[in-house]
């Protein structure tokens, strides 16, 4: 999914947000979250890549599908259960809407990515990638 596509629906879901419950953390976390989950794209990039980072090789590195490892911590649902978890107890405003934000993030790549990249339906779990040692030719389901 695009970085566009994120922005503007992030940004929709920080205002839904922000208009039915009244919380500006709430609608911003969401938006911040939505967008900025992405962060960890970056950090596979400059672990794993070899090269050197410009705007050109990291969105090629990622849109080429040229990484042959890749964490993407942030991308995993086990991370929402302990989002979950925290915005329940803590009834955190700022923890809820980074859930819903990353939430929202998470289902436009699975619905996206899946198909496009060929990816396994279970590679938005990290239990998944780690079991396969985040390796490219693991990670991969080639009868999409």
């Amino acid at each position: 999914m695009t970085t566009r596509v994120h922005t503007y629906t992030s940004a929709a879901l920080g205002g839904v947000i922000y208009a039915v419950t009244g919380s500006l953390q709430a609608g911003a976390s969401a938006l911040i979250a939505g967008v900025f989950i992405d962060i960890d794209h970056l950090f596979d990039f400059l672990m794993f890549s070899g090269e050197r980072l410009t705007l050109h090789n990291f969105k090629s590195w990622c849109n080429e599908m040229k990484w042959n490892r890749i964490t993407l911590i942030f991308h995993s649902y086990e991370l929402f259960v302990l989002l979950g978890f925290i915005a329940y107890y803590t009834r955190s405003e700022t923890a809820a809407g980074i859930l819903c934000g990353a939430a929202l993030h998470i289902m436009l790549d699975q619905t996206g990515n899946l198909k496009k990249y060929r990816l396994s339906p279970w590679f938005y779990f990290l239990l998944y990638r780690v079991i396969n040692g985040f390796k490219k030719d693991k990670l991969r389901n080639f009868t999409l």
